[in-house]
């Protein structure tokens, strides 16, 4: 169990810190959303995938990037079911306008009703070459395209892990620290000096209370200029337990759902969180994640979880995560909602199609239960946290 750690300073004739311990998890929200899934026709993404797969809408069409061993394909069509990388005798091209050296995964992506434009967002990553054999660390990056995806401008790093905490001293077969395997989503601010973009992104290295799901956000405002230009530091802040004030580039997470079964990353046993997708769900009017729980090995699958907030700017708030698919499961749970709403990865109903590594064969259900009896209390503020012992 993760828990809170509130610096004390006490006053007896010098100073000292205490480090006071609170549960996190005692204080979530009860999970009052039941999920259900029904049979559909069988249905793949148009590309092959191993990331979160983008969907967006332009006018009529419907645009879908698959990612797969570092590159990213584009198709269109009008739906789902009709989407193509080809359009007649030609392949819609996608690539970026520089080489950084190593795959990238465009793993989410908005567009701005207002000018058109498409920002993007990568999971890259770097090699070590580790005694035991090449491992890989992940972080992520910024891109835009004025062409509805054909050609991207890459806007550098945003989000990398904190300083020091990729090792070689890891039993994980593939991974050595880093940060990526995310999503993003707009909240609902309707000002747009107020509007903030989150990400929701896997963290594999660090001390327990680091590993697993954890958050960032940086103003929408600033997404054409995500590195300070002088500076080079990264418009994204994470959360760091008590505050949205940890730098997004070298800086110290705190992860968001935890529980004691949790094993670190670098243990051949690893078990957490991880590869979150995210959407606004118009029904439920909450945001709902998907993440994937690895079960040792190489992210061997340890089933489907599911949880929701209606506050992206209080990581305390998001519901316990709840089991929905315990088996026969693998990576990269995500929804596409309904075209009759334009639904895409980030915008469903109560209804919507349910995909797992890039294959569809059910529809997947929301809906709200009854609240029991007695809920749990919201988490306490840091304020509320800082007390005498």
């Amino acid at each position: 169990m993760v828990t809170f750690f509130v610096a004390l300073t006490l006053a007896c004739g010098f100073e000292s810190t205490v480090f006071a311990q609170v549960p996190i998890e005692s204080y979530r929200p009860v999970n009052t959303v039941n999920v259900s899934f029904t049979p559909a026709r069988p249905l793949g993404f148009p590309n092959p995938t191993d990331s979160n797969t983008p969907v967006v809408w332009v006018g009529g069409q419907l645009l879908v990037f698959n990612s797969v061993a570092g590159g990213t394909a584009r198709a269109a069509g009008t739906r789902l079911e009709d989407a193509s990388s080809s359009d007649g005798d030609e392949t819609l091209g996608m690539e970026y306008t520089n080489d950084i050296g190593s795959g990238r995964w465009l793993e989410s992506v908005v567009r701005d009703d207002d000018s058109g434009r498409l920002y993007g967002w990568y999971h890259n990553e770097i090699p070590t070459d580790c005694p035991q054999g090449v491992r890989l660390w992940p972080q992520i990056g910024a891109t835009m395209s004025d062409d509805n995806g054909a050609t991207w401008t890459d806007l550098g790093i945003v989000l990398t892990h904190r300083e020091g905490t990729v090792s070689c001293d890891t039993d994980h077969p593939v991974t050595n620290g880093g940060v990526g395997d995310f999503s993003v989503i707009l909240d609902r601010q309707q000002d747009p000096a107020e509007q903030y973009l989150y990400f929701l992104f896997s963290s594999y290295g660090g001390d327990l209370e680091e590993q697993g799901i954890s958050l960032g956000r940086m103003l929408w405002v600033d997404r054409d200029r995500p590195l300070d230009p002088i500076s080079g530091e990264s418009a994204v802040m994470k959360w760091d337990g008590q505050a949205w004030a940890s730098s997004g580039i070298g800086g110290r997470s705190i992860a968001s759902f935890h529980d004691a079964e949790q094993v670190e990353w670098a243990s051949a046993w690893n078990n957490g969180f991880w590869g979150p997708s995210v959407h606004w769900n118009v029904d439920l009017q909450k945001f709902v994640v998907l993440m994937s729980r690895s079960g040792g090995g190489n992210y061997d699958p340890g089933g489907i979880y599911m949880s929701w907030t209606t506050s992206l700017d209080a990581p305390q708030s998001w519901a316990s995560p709840k089991l929905i698919i315990g088996t026969n499961q693998g990576w990269y749970p995500q929804v596409v909602g309904d075209p009759a709403i334009q639904g895409t990865d980030k915008l469903a109903g109560a209804g919507a199609r349910y995909f797992n590594q890039g294959q569809s064969s059910s529809l997947i259900w929301f809906a709200e239960q009854s609240p029991p009896d007695k809920v749990s209390e919201p988490a306490p503020s840091p304020e509320e946290l800082t007390r005498p012992r």
